[in-house]
């Protein structure tokens, strides 16, 4: 997000940014503060990102596209589309949000039409280092460093906030109070990539095996591609709620990420959004978890599937 909100403030342009409509609400938030408009914009299928007719119809009026790379999954080069949008607006700035994928920390695998790639090693992303986030920036996209006042609480108070008002399904207010810590980090680039990297071969291995269990004892109906199972492992079932709290009360604990913003952030309907967030449940495949715990998930999805069949 501070990386986000220095791209923001160093582009003068007051056209909309375009975005996902399932984006994690704090992106849009960093909107609000950098006071720059944004506009949501349907998923589909089966990539479940950026709509792209949708797109590069609205590409006209816009200052940019925030592609989101949905649960991390980079199995469907988006350079088509990027392309395809330069194309049109040369001077459109694309950014490819990969903050839930495996990070790239050397730009191996990046997008060549992509102007920004997000990468982020926070808390419960594809690394979890508890904090971090770098980007990868083409030549010429102007950028630089802003300050801006940081409290904890103001960060606890907006969360807490966006909560209620998707839980109410009611507009959220506000954003431009002190929450977004633009301190510069602790470490020096070369330390943080190696850290990276030294924890990559480790979580890569954790995920390996949990989503092993996952993948032989849940049904394959029940669940998303392989290419999804990066981040957490996302199963489709009915009445997902049930499921959540199944999973709870067995002592175990699962999400239900990424909500539909209609009606907080901007106006709907989503149809694409919503159906996928119907269905969804995120499995936890990282160092939260252990073997003995996703074969409990696991069965406990499968009760669920039964109970429901």
């Amino acid at each position: 997000c501070s990386i986000l909100y220095n791209l923001l403030l160093s582009r003068q342009d007051d056209r909309p940014f375009l975005l996902p409509a399932n984006i994690c609400p704090i992106v849009p938030i960093t909107f609000l503060k950098a006071r720059r408009p944004f506009q949501l914009v349907d998923v589909a299928p089966p990539g479940w990102t950026l709509d792209a007719r949708q797109c590069l119809d609205l590409a006209p009026g816009a200052a940019g596209v925030l592609f989101v790379r949905a649960y991390g999954a980079e199995h469907q080069d988006p350079g088509t589309l990027f392309r395809a949008l330069k194309e049109q607006r040369p001077d459109l700035l694309v950014i490819d949000d990969r903050c839930l994928s495996r990070p790239d920390v050397d730009g191996e695998r990046l997008c060549p039409w992509a102007d920004v790639s997000l990468y982020s090693t926070g808390r419960r992303k594809h690394v979890d280092l508890g904090y971090g986030g770098f980007a990868h920036l083409a030549l010429g996209v102007p950028y630089r460093r802003h300050s801006a006042g940081f409290r904890q609480d103001q960060l606890d108070a907006v969360e807490a906030r966006y909560l209620e008002a998707l839980e109410r399904r009611e507009p959220f207010t506000g954003g431009d109070e002190e929450w977004l810590d633009m301190a510069l980090p602790d470490e020096p680039w070369p330390h943080y990539r190696e850290r990276v990297l030294d924890t990559l071969a480790a979580v890569d291995e954790q995920k390996r095996r949990l989503n092993a269990i996952y993948a032989a004892e849940i049904p394959e109906e029940a669940r998303l591609p392989a290419a999804f199972q990066g981040w957490r492992f996302h199963v489709l079932v009915p009445e997902p709620d049930a499921l959540a709290d199944r999973l709870f009360a067995g002592g175990l604990f699962a999400s239900r990420h990424y909500q539909p913003l209609a009606g907080v952030f901007g106006e709907g309907p989503f149809p694409h959004a919503e159906a996928l967030h119907a269905r969804v449940v995120n499995l936890f495949n990282d160092f939260y978890f252990d073997e003995e715990r996703a074969r409990r998930a696991a069965g406990l999805v499968r009760e669920h599937l039964a109970g429901r069949g």
